[in-house]
């Protein structure tokens, strides 16, 4: 390549020298870099290239290298070819070629390449770049909390932290991703990034960091959890939550918000006491002020809020109530500490720096820079309870210190999808610790939406609301009492899955991801490696959980949900609520859900403890759980590890539960067990054994005298949740055996059960009819075909089944059936047959349809804008045309016709435009334009006025110019009013023509 002399900006020359040193080897290379190359144990090495030749190895604080010996090294060899050196370790070959020097990893256990390089890395004083070659199904994974994102192949992401809390924003930004080619890199560095994963050049990866040297940890594994558990071992495992950590949380301002009377029929009003009011930030319309004790009005407080929540029944975990305020009045903030902790309320400190706590502060919200410093003195402290920090950005490492918790605006559907895509990204990126507050923080008002927030928010690591930021209160009984209950009945399942939950977390330290998406599973499904089901998530192995993503109703008002995809051919799911089961392999559609119900599936073979050993059983094929617990201190003195084996094998199950492990000093090992086993019929005969003895167990009729036994086995005809009983009547069938007290560290337990039907005729074959003719082919009305959907159509209302690109869509039923959710300009091959029962007829013939380009695929990128006034800091002019609708900026000043703001939009090039779209702000329109002109010019110069004094209104449609046939190398805007004090966007877009 052409050097640049400004930067020296040049590829890296070829390989001339090499030499083995004490603890690395060193390679010369032909335009003067000499690079370190470590290995530093089985499956992790180092490359490091300093052009100022320090070679600081320790040259960030977030890797832990004082761990690592000098064994791998010492024990790999090295070898020269005529045109490589290769270093062998273990099972690999590091293969640095000498001309061009690119890196090759190869696994000899596998045969083929992890890793290689496609050209020499670009080096410069102010940059440096590398090239990876990508393999046809490889996919890329990592680089933090890209929110909206989780799988990367064909995108482009920023590793640098940004405002932007929606959609694109980057808010734990990671210099780390992996592939499923079984590698990952870590960069070790803090300059900002970006990581082109094959958008720019199909077939290569190009990863950039400001940073002149190029300093990469290479990490091999063959699956995700080997990479992570290597990624854990640089830079810390994460941190085991205290318990009540996993509770409901509340995080509000009751150092300055204000409150003003109000009516009930305002949709933002809050009931307090016996009237309603609204927050507000005119101090002359105020009537009360908040407070931590009642030192203004005790009724806006936060001790009249945690009374709220308990008599509302609602079991509140943590709170933090001085948000955003760097309160400094310790002994109010003590006092309230001392009053929470008597109401079983842990209470948290906010403040972004380095000050004392106040007394009894049970963790701290704080930024990513103090989380380490915080846990240290949270742990000085408190020496016996374990430290929480949580913070609201976080990098390399926070894992070890911090929980990751953010908020976006909340309030519309898409936050949802966006938020599940982006917490994913989150554990495969080395932080399964996260969580989003619910309903977000500063829109709301739809109490739909604030309900299925809460739902599947119970399903994730951190549950809890942030008030006090916008015009809607954001507690689980802001709304009516409909909504409360669901909300406290989804609360109350989260308290039975606490084992489960904490269990997650432990098994974390290890590489495992608590919160996963489907390939994690399921790895023999192409699918899932894309985001095309990337609206569900797996919670740990043995839940499934798919939100409800919009507002889509059927003819009862209950969610409607397409495209539900539950994996696995061979795997049975049950609605958790319900019962109802389903066969794996499957896309589902036509699927009703009431308010109450959330889609939440559990694996078949899952156990569950539902707290104090009463475990809930999901019998298939042969499985194992295992369940954690401690005492939640930071010398964890008390722990243990309980395991469940179940087999079903001849229609007889055989469940096992050995002695439990772990240290049990000063605990209760007495205890009783209860075992709740789903089945679909009675069974013909139960044998217990307790240390290899059968014991006698007798049989009830009637679960009352069931309850009041010591021990005792009762065939339940009406199983259910009791939560959610009042939503729909317990008609599952289970088989349940209580054992009364025994020493559980001495105890093994089994029990056999004769003629056990669970799930028999779920994963049944369809039986292929002549009867039923093969459908002629369907039609696919072109009118009717976006970039995102298409409809097809058959001649006779039918029951049919279609396959989409190898998935089998069922519960399709009618004459045509809307394929939602689809990837832009991308081929699907189609083939449809038709089903009565488990009959099925022959396909049809396979065709295909296209779908068409995004809107955004015509959008112009990098455009260079100015402005004659200034921005908000937080709100910055380049966030109106980042194509990140989750951004928005605003001017600090107003405007006038007088004094209008006059932007310039300048493109790369000449550009054939079609149309700009403005797009307001979704808060409010505070700040909408009014009055606007526009004009063009080609060589940037030489104006030509297109439309002069365009009238808009404020409000939530996008505003439209079209610019059919205009030619322009820049566009400039001048806004003359503005419907509030400053002019506010969340985009302008300029969209060139379509070719």
């Amino acid at each position: 390549m052409i050097q640049n002399t400004q930067t020296n900006q040049h590829q890296l020359g070829a390989l001339t020298g090499a030499s083995k040193c004490d603890h690395y080897y060193e390679l010369h290379f032909a335009t003067g870099e000499i690079a370190h190359f470590y290995v530093l144990a089985d499956g992790i090495f180092r490359l490091l290239i300093d052009p100022e030749q320090n070679f600081t190895e320790n040259r960030t604080e977030t890797i832990q290298l004082t761990q690592f010996d000098n064994s791998a090294f010492a024990k790999s060899q090295v070898r020269a070819t005529n045109d490589s050196l290769i270093i062998h370790t273990g099972n690999y070959q590091i293969i640095f070629g000498q001309n061009p020097a690119v890196i090759s990893i190869f696994d000899e256990s596998l045969h083929h390449n992890r890793m290689h390089q496609s050209q020499p890395l670009e080096l410069s004083s102010t940059r440096t770049r590398e090239f990876l070659t990508e393999n046809k199904n490889e996919f890329f994974y990592g680089g933090g909390l890209q929110n909206g994102y989780f799988s990367h192949r064909g995108h482009k992401i920023a590793i640098k932290h940004d405002q932007i809390t929606g959609k694109g924003g980057v808010i734990m930004p990671v210099p780390f991703f992996w592939s499923n080619a079984g590698y990952g890199e870590l960069r070790n560095t803090t300059a900002a990034g970006t990581y082109d994963f094959g958008k720019t050049k199909r077939g290569v990866t190009v990863l950039t960091h400001q940073d002149a040297v190029f300093d990469a940890f290479y990490l091999l594994g063959t699956n995700p959890q080997e990479i992570l558990q290597r990624y854990y071992t640089l830079t810390g495992k994460p941190m085991l939550l205290p318990k009540y950590a996993l509770g409901l949380g509340h995080i509000g301002n009751f150092c300055t918000t204000l409150w003003q009377p109000s009516q009930a029929k305002e949709r933002n009003a809050s009931k307090i006491g016996n009237n309603y009011y609204t927050r507000t930030k005119d101090e002359k319309a105020a009537s009360g002020k908040a407070s931590l004790n009642g030192e203004e009005n005790y009724q806006f407080s936060a001790r009249a809020l945690i009374d709220r929540y308990h008599a509302m029944h609602f079991p509140l975990s943590w709170f933090v109530p001085n948000y955003g305020v760097q309160a400094n009045n310790q002994q109010a903030l003590s006092f309230f500490n001392e009053y929470a902790l008597n109401q079983d309320v842990h209470p948290g400190f906010w403040h972004q720096s380095e000050v004392e706590l106040p007394e009894k502060t049970a963790f701290t919200f704080t930024t990513n820079e103090i989380a380490t410093k915080d846990k240290a003195q949270l742990q000085n402290e408190s020496q016996t309870k374990r430290s929480l920090v949580l913070a609201d950005s976080g990098s390399t490492g926070m894992q070890k210190n911090a929980a990751l918790i953010f908020g976006d605006v909340g309030g519309n559907w898409g936050n949802v999808a966006t938020q599940v895509a982006g917490m994913l990204g989150a554990n495969l990126s080395g932080q399964p610790l996260v969580g989003a507050a619910v309903d977000g923080l500063e829109g709301g008002g739809n109490a739909q939406i604030n309900v299925r927030d809460f739902e599947w928010k119970c399903f994730t690591p951190l549950l809890f609301n942030f008030d006090d930021q916008g015009n809607f209160s954001k507690n689980p009984f802001a709304y009516n009492r409909k909504i409360s209950d669901i909300n406290l009945a989804y609360l109350k399942l989260r308290q039975h899955l606490t084992n489960y939950l904490y269990t997650l977390n432990e098994q974390a330290k290890t590489g495992a991801l608590i919160m996963r998406p489907l390939f994690s599973d399921f790895p023999d499904e192409p699918a899932n490696y894309t985001a095309q089901f990337g609206n569900e998530f797996m919670l740990g192995s043995d839940l499934l959980i798919a939100p409800i993503t919009n507002g889509r109703e059927d003819e009862n008002g209950d969610s409607r949900k397409d495209n539900l995809y539950l994996p696995g051919k061979k795997t049975m799911w049950i609605d958790l609520f319900t019962g109802k089961k389903y066969a794996g392999g499957k896309v589902y559609n036509n699927l009703s859900f009431p308010l109450w119900h959330l889609p939440v599936f559990v694996r078949g073979g899952s156990t569950f403890d539902w707290g104090n050993r009463d475990f809930l059983l999901y019998p298939q094929d042969q499985s194992e759980a295992v369940i954690y617990n401690d005492n939640s201190q930071a010398a964890e003195s008390y722990n243990s590890t309980t395991k469940i084996f179940s087999k079903t094998e001849n229609e007889t199950l055989l469940v096992t539960i050995p002695p439990v492990e772990g240290n049990w000093e000063n605990q209760d090992v007495e205890q009783p067990t209860k075992l709740t086993i789903m089945c679909d019929s009675y069974p013909d005969r139960i044998t217990i054994k307790i240390n290899d003895q059968v014991v006698p167990v007798e049989e009830y009729g009637s679960l009352d005298a069931f309850n009041h036994a010591r021990e005792g086995i009762f065939y339940n005809t009406n199983y259910g949740l009791d939560e959610f009983k009042q939503y729909h009547k317990n008609t599952q069938t289970a088989l349940q055996i209580k054992l009364a007290s025994r020493d559980v560290t001495t105890t093994k337990i089994e029990i056999t059960v004769h003629n056990f039907n669970y799930g028999k005729k779920v994963l049944v074959h369809e039986i292929t009819s002549g009867v039923l003719p093969s459908p002629k082919l369907p039609a696919v009305d072109s009118s009717k075909i976006s970039a995102h959907s298409f409809e097809l159509a058959w001649p006779h209302e039918s029951a049919v089944q279609i396959e989409v690109n190898n998935l089998l869509y069922v519960g399709i039923t009618g004459k045509n059936f809307t394929f939602h959710e689809l990837t832009p300009n991308t081929r699907y091959i189609i083939r449809m047959r038709y089903v009565i029962g488990n009959k099925v007829s022959e396909w049809s013939d396979l065709f295909g349809v296209i779908t068409k380009h995004a809107a955004k695929d015509y959008a112009i990128e990098n455009i260079e804008v100015t402005s004659n006034c200034n921005s908000e800091e937080n709100h910055p002019l380049s966030y109106l045309t980042d194509l990140k609708l989750a951004s928005e900026w605003q001017t600090r000043q107003t405007v006038s016709p007088e004094q209008p703001l006059e932007l310039t939009f300048t493109f790369e090039k000449v550009e054939k435009l079609s149309r700009m779209v403005y797009v307001p702000r979704n808060i409010d329109h505070n700040g909408d334009p009014l009055v606007v002109s526009i004009a063009v010019s080609t060589d940037g110069e030489q104006y030509t006025t297109y439309a002069d004094h365009l009238q808009w209104k404020a409000d939530t449609k996008n505003k439209v110019v079209g610019l059919r046939d205009v030619r322009a190398k820049k566009v400039h805007l001048t806004i003359y009013q503005s419907s509030g004090p400053i002019i506010a966007a969340r985009e302008i877009i300029f969209f060139r023509a379509k070719r």
